[in-house]
């Protein structure tokens, strides 16, 4: 899947996209990026997605 990835500063609240002004919020995706999982936003009425500097510790919980 072709995206790109908008680079954003969340402030203190990161709840309008700041591409379309959807102001509900947005849904969550994940991708696996250099060693570590990313936490990005999609805004559920453009599609883009923003990526406000989180990541996942995807070592808590693993077996292998």
């Amino acid at each position: 899947m072709d995206y790109k990835v908008h680079q954003v500063d969340p402030g203190e609240e990161f709840k309008v996209c700041p591409e379309c002004s959807y102001k509900d919020g947005f849904h969550s995706m994940f991708k696996k990026e250099d060693g570590a999982m990313k936490w990005l936003f999609i805004c559920p009425s453009c599609h883009q997605v923003f990526d406000v500097g989180f990541t996942v510790d995807i070592t808590c919980g693993n077996n292998t």
